[in-house]
């Protein structure tokens, strides 16, 4: 048995980083896949460098993201996926490195153990792929739709591989969200109950890149993640998975979600920005969520006086 694996990458100015990537993904001990690149704009030489990829190797594809398609990585991913032969699919990130039996490994696993996805390991390295760090375990006990909203659970981009027929007849990646994509996708998917093989062996290397996404403070991108987190939130209470336990969770997202940008503004004395920042983030709450945050906040007054003392230090 060797089923054909599809391993989707949508990449946007790497042309300095993806050849690492690449690489990586030839170097498998597992070889029957194909691999589908997709463009999402780059101005770099990234072209240059895929078509040399593509003559070297008939297995790798190059393309560009249709003109008719919102720009962002979703819809490469989503587009490459439209492409697929394979019977899997992993997705991939164009900077990060795919040890050399991941394919092998995760694919195994799924047929033995007859599952819908296979989730493997992760770690992060900055510029020598030698010299990385785990960051999380996958935890095996309890509810995995739970501990994945938690973060318990990190799947990441490139940590699940999937049977496609499984994915056949559900919308993958949503086009309109900039941030957390990948979270809100993964836990739809596990509001069905799917059977996952869990893989606790990293597998695959991710970048740690200062000047990324997470590091921005954007609050396009913070009001983006708060709705994002909401609209999941409101499919897993409607599907009663659980209740009183998602309740809790989000009003924690929405304290946590302020909290935390605001050290980010603190931390560079823009205070005008908390206002922007409250704001933001109050604009895509439901009322109730904002009260019984507040009252949260109400029933910690070390929060409180902690944030107070950030914002006015002693002698300034």
């Amino acid at each position: 048995m060797n089923p054909l694996v599809s391993i989707i990458i949508p990449t946007y100015n790497r042309a300095h980083l993806i050849c690492e990537t690449l690489d990586s993904i030839i170097g498998q001990t597992y070889t029957n896949w194909e691999c589908i690149v997709v463009d999402d704009g780059s101005t770099d030489h990234t072209d240059e460098i895929l078509a040399a990829y593509c003559k070297k190797d008939n297995r790798f594809q190059y393309h560009h993201r249709p003109k008719d398609r919102l720009k962002g990585g979703n819809a490469a991913r989503n587009y490459g996926f439209e492409l697929s032969k394979g019977e899997y699919i992993n997705w991939f990130d164009s900077d990060d490195i795919m040890l050399v039996d991941k394919l092998k490994i995760q694919l195994k696993a799924i047929i033995d153990d007859k599952s819908d996805f296979s989730v493997c390991g992760g770690a992060e390295f900055k510029n020598d792929p030698l010299v990385f760090e785990r960051k999380w375990i996958l935890l095996k006990e309890g509810n995995l739709l739970f501990n994945h909203i938690k973060g318990d659970v990190v799947f990441g981009t490139n940590g699940p591989l999937f049977k496609k027929t499984f994915l056949l007849d559900k919308n993958v990646f949503n086009e309109t969200l900039i941030i957390r994509q990948e979270w809100e996708f993964f836990n739809r998917l596990l509001i069905k109950e799917p059977k996952v093989t869990l893989i606790n062996d990293v597998l695959y290397l991710y970048r740690s890149i200062e000047n990324s996404i997470r590091g921005e403070l954007n609050y396009k991108k913070i009001k983006c993640k708060m709705i994002t987190n909401r609209i999941i939130l409101r499919k897993i209470n409607k599907s009663r998975v659980f209740d009183k336990e998602v309740d809790f969770l989000y009003r924690r997202f929405v304290l946590m979600g302020i909290l935390n940008n605001s050290r980010k503004v603190i931390k560079n004395k823009k205070y005008k920005d908390l206002f922007y920042l409250f704001f933001t983030f109050l604009g895509s709450l439901n009322v109730n969520y904002i009260i019984s945050s507040l009252s949260i906040l109400m029933k910690k007054p070390f929060i409180l006086k902690n944030v107070f003392k950030s914002i006015f230090p002693k002698g300034k």
